[in-house]
């Protein structure tokens, strides 16, 4: 039999428990102690510990068979060592985030000026045919060149504008979804949704950007593994593919 309770009757009653405790509930009720183990069960599911500590002491007054309560002892404590370990692994996830962006939007601010010397080893894409050289004998600079930075374990990418560096886009993906304001000082200038890789909907943020990165823009998404982009107006005027990732529809 399965007891289906919703989550108000996940806490015992008072008076019964303070019962039990009294007369010691000597008398062994099987029903009432099927009622304990599954809505302790049930408490755990929905990591209510409170209510699910309060209902195995009612279950212990109601059950006859040891085994079943020193089973039922051993699911609270792995569920709460589980939920515990979770929670913790999240919070360091969350923090490590917010540190990598951190990092990434004063790489940005030290770089913005130059963004062509973020790297030493900067790879250029071939110059369109028919481009103009830069110099009698040189290859032009009419192309995209990008270099990469390593921030710790996290990999930046910067894509400029060869021959106007000041068209500029940095990036970075995070583990966590990221927000406007860990980059900075910054406003949400436009919000749109985007397919994500389950078939759901996530949505997208274009942010302008404040304090050492005033002038710039940003695109952050709520996904994980999500690029987070800095980049500057003239970026989109050479780079116009990428207008519906970081523009919107």
């Amino acid at each position: 039999m399965r007891i289906l309770v919703s989550r108000s009757m996940l806490r015992p009653s008072a008076l019964a428990l303070a019962t039990c405790v009294l007369i010691g509930c000597n008398a062994k009720d099987a029903e009432k102690c099927t009622q304990g183990l599954s809505v302790t069960r049930q408490a755990l599911a929905v990591e209510n510990f409170d209510s699910a500590k309060q209902w195995r002491t009612y279950a212990y007054a109601q059950c006859e068979d040891q085994g079943a309560l020193a089973a039922l002892d051993k699911e609270i404590s792995e569920r709460e060592a589980a939920v515990l370990a979770r929670k913790d692994a999240e919070a360091k996830k969350k923090a490590e985030t917010a540190s990598l962006l951190k990092g990434f939007a004063d790489f940005v601010a030290q770089n913005r000026a130059a963004p062509d010397r973020a790297s030493a080893a900067p790879v250029c894409d071939p110059p369109p045919a028919g481009a103009p050289p830069a110099k009698p004998g040189e290859e032009s600079k009419d192309r995209f060149c990008t270099a990469t930075r390593q921030l710790g374990t996290y990999t930046v990418q910067v894509r400029f504008w060869q021959a106007d560096p000041q068209a500029f886009r940095f990036s970075v993906k995070p583990e966590d979804p990221a927000t406007c304001d860990a980059l900075g000082p910054a406003t949400v200038s436009k919000s749109w949704e985007v397919p994500a890789v389950n078939g759901s909907q996530v949505k997208r943020d274009r942010c302008d950007l404040g304090g050492p990165l005033s002038g710039l823009h940003a695109v952050v998404s709520q996904a994980a593994r999500a690029e987070v982009s800095v980049f500057s107006p003239q970026y989109l005027d050479r780079d116009p593919g990428m207008k519906t990732i970081l523009s919107g529809p």
